[in-house]
């Protein structure tokens, strides 16, 4: 879903890239409005749409023009108003509603002189009052816009060039896995604006709910209905909940978003589904050592037994404690979570990468111990922190989230469940939790001493986390101590029938499928390297400092530039060759990867050996905001397959039903000297 979200802005800017600029001047100039512009993210888009710049969508030069216009323009209105109308100025829309905000800026103002119109420019915020304030205290209209022009020619350069060189890191990485490129640009744009706007949002709602609390009291007190009452009990002046229902209301919003996302993608078959494959492939090389044993204390301390007893001990102290509503809504949180994953088994029949041995969970679910310790510890919080300081609250709010993440990154390395199913999981936990919370804080409070719950629940999760980790430790051991799962095929299997079931395209580690998969090679890769470099073909130039420096060189090589590692379903290319030259454009190369796979083919006479897969790819350099070059590429080459055949011991080019496409069979000098491919040459061939 994020990724189609990406790619929509990608092509939305490439396609309007006038109202592309027209955003960046109208958001610029209004960041310097009074007020209001406090809360417009006109800094955070300009970085977001330098990011685009490398991608082509955008152009470097008309977008720092834009940007610097609306800069200026910006300042300069908000000055001409404070000038225009110095006496008015605090009794007009929107100072009006604060009049805190013009001695702020003319104590900034006096600080600094009239430098402050060139550091306000940088410093976001105080954007918003400087300019006004600058007008009311009489500067010189010749001084202002000299400063106001010499600041926004240095500002918007130096921004759109942020996001330029996020931009063209990004575009790298593109060509490395697909959409990565437009989901990470999509993603830093997203996240951005969420950290620019939600604070200043949030901040900006609740001054207004404040300014509303007296007019919303007097209209639920002047009659009766259970609608008044509740709004009368939690606008009621002696509570201080208001904040926190705004909080949970937003964290349920973006859990509920989350969750959406990750089932409609399930569902529909999306990307990530595929994705789920490639990270687990991509996981199980680093599943040893500490790395292993840590992530299985993690995945036990989450783990539905552990959490249930954390949520018993908890209850029954709030049951002593006489918090009964809270003691309720954690029973809830339980079944809740336990439900949720159950139906959600049971409509998508979706079995974990690697079964769950008895006794592993109490809730055997994919996902059901996420969701249940979500839910738990979420609901938890939700009771401690209602009593507790902002700064506790935020505390205990981000141990919870990164005691959730540390159990799915866990769980996930470990192969417990896939990286969907746990997102959705823990979207369901912290959902429910929200909306359970929602439903707490909105009555009177319980009699909870908070730090006592936080200690209480701790020390459960300590005691029965270590038994759980202990006495399962050589248990977990001997259960993820497994290779990797393999297929096994006879070399006339394979020949006739085996190599068609083969995968065709790459899968990137996004979900996303590639280039053709047009070799299929037994034994060794450096069999293959041999027989390559007999042809021309070379290693590619090796990641150094001076060989990266190629990226930005004016006229590059290629075959100076290094090749940008590819993952095929989680794996690393075992071998990268490159050739140049001979009959290619000067700005031209031939990509050959190959992978392992999971498949082994035996020999005739009894031995076993790996299956590889790979592409060829032609690549062109591109020339990117004239200080950048890519190699992009432009499809499957596999023309030159039969040149390689020809000069390999033992090869068969054969015709892939699927999509029609010529591949070549082939293994090293042991592989034709036992007889595979020769003895069954009128075998599979199309």
């Amino acid at each position: 879903m994020l990724g189609h979200l990406s790619d929509t802005i990608v092509h939305a800017a490439r396609t309007h890239a006038l109202l592309a600029y027209g955003l960046a001047f109208v958001l610029t100039a209004a960041e310097a409005f009074p007020v209001i512009g406090a809360l417009v993210p006109g800094t955070a888009i300009i970085v977001g749409l330098g990011a685009l710049v490398p991608t082509g969508a955008l152009h470097f030069w008309p977008l720092v023009a834009w940007s610097t216009g609306g800069a200026i323009l910006g300042d300069g209105l908000p000055f001409w108003f404070g000038s225009r109308f110095r006496h008015q100025a605090t009794g007009l829309w929107p100072l009006s509603l604060h009049p805190d905000l013009l001695p702020r800026g003319k104590a900034f103002f006096e600080r600094h002189g009239g430098s402050a119109v060139i550091i306000a420019r940088f410093t976001p915020g105080v954007r918003a009052v400087v300019p006004i304030v600058a007008g009311v205290s009489g500067m010189r209209s010749l001084r202002f816009y000299v400063l106001d022009v010499v600041s926004a020619v240095i500002w918007a350069p130096a921004h759109v060039g942020a996001g330029v060189l996020v931009g063209a890191s990004l575009a790298i990485l593109g060509v490395m896995a697909g959409r990565l490129e437009a989901l990470l640009i999509g993603s830093i744009v997203s996240l951005v604006l969420l950290l620019w706007l939600v604070p200043r949002l949030l901040r900006f709602v609740i001054s207004w709910l404040e300014s509303k609390r007296g007019p919303a009291l007097a209209w639920a007190h002047a009659g009766k209905g259970r609608i008044r009452s509740n709004v009368a009990s939690i606008l009621d002046p002696a509570r201080t909940e208001l904040s926190g229902l705004i909080t949970l209301a937003g964290a349920l919003a973006g859990s509920l978003w989350l969750l959406l996302g990750v089932l409609q993608d399930l569902i529909a078959g999306d990307p990530l589904v595929y994705a789920d494959h490639a990270i687990l492939h991509f996981l199980e090389p680093y599943r040893s050592g500490i790395p292993m044993e840590a992530a299985m204390a993690c995945s036990r301390l989450g783990s539905g037994a552990v959490t249930l007893a954390v949520a018993a001990v908890a209850l029954v102290w709030l049951d002593r404690q006489s918090a009964w509503r809270g003691a309720a809504y954690g029973i809830a949180a339980v079944i809740g979570a336990s439900l949720f994953t159950a139906g959600l088994d049971l409509a998508l029949h979706r079995a974990p990468p690697s079964p769950i041995a008895p006794g592993w969970s109490l809730i055997p679910f994919p996902g059901g111990d996420l969701a249940t310790s979500c839910a738990v510890y979420g609901i938890l919080t939700v009771i401690a922190g209602r009593r507790l300081g902002a700064r506790p609250r935020i505390g205990l709010i981000t141990a919870t989230v990164l005691f959730a993440a540390l159990q799915l990154g866990s769980r996930v390395y470990l192969g417990l469940d896939w990286f969907s199913s746990e997102l959705a999981a823990l979207g369901f936990g912290f959902a429910w939790a929200a909306g359970l919370g929602l439903a707490y804080v909105a009555r009177p409070v319980e009699p909870v001493a908070p730090w006592r719950l936080v200690a209480i629940t701790a020390a459960t999760l300590a005691i029965a986390g270590t038994l759980a980790v202990a006495l399962n430790r050589n248990a977990d051991l001997a259960r993820h101590d497994v290779g990797r799962m393999s297929t096994t095929m006879t070399c006339p299997d394979w020949l006739q029938h085996g190599w068609q079931n083969l995968p065709t395209r790459s899968l990137g580690m996004l979900g996303s499928f590639s280039g053709s998969l047009t070799i299929q090679w037994i034994g060794p890769a450096d069999g293959l390297r041999h027989a390559l470099a007999q042809l021309g073909w070379r290693s590619p130039a090796p990641w150094t400092f001076r060989n990266a420096l190629e990226f930005l060189a004016p006229h590059a090589s290629p075959a100076e530039i290094p090749a940008l590692p590819r993952w095929d379903d989680g794996r690393r290319a075992d071998l990268i060759m490159v050739f140049v030259g001979h009959g290619l454009a000067a700005d031209k190369r031939l990509v050959l990867r190959l992978w392992k796979t999971s498949v082994s083919v035996t020999m005739p006479t009894g031995s076993v050996r790996t299956l590889r897969i790979g592409e060829i790819e032609m690549q062109r350099l591109r020339r990117m905001v004239s200080t950048l070059t890519i190699p992009v590429s432009e499809g499957s080459a596999s023309t030159v397959l039969p040149r390689i055949a020809a000069a390999l011991p033992a090869s068969r080019l054969v015709t892939r039903a699927a999509d029609g496409a010529t591949v070549l069979l082939a293994g090293d000098r042991a592989v034709d000297t036992e007889g595979c491919l020769t003895q069954h040459r009128g075998d599979g061939a199309q």
